[in-house]
């Protein structure tokens, strides 16, 4: 393998973990991907 196709791939994954992190926290706060927990701005469907 090309050394800068491993460290594009180290970089694609780093990336791809933070998202992942940022969901998964804001999951827990009882936020969701649709309104991100204002459901004055989705319709209220949410709550």
């Amino acid at each position: 393998m090309n050394l800068g196709t491993i460290i594009v791939g180290c970089a694609l994954a780093a990336v791809v973990a933070v998202v992942v992190r940022s969901m998964m926290k804001d999951k827990k706060k009882g936020r969701n991907l649709q309104c991100g927990g204002d459901c004055s701005k989705c319709g209220g469907h949410c709550g």
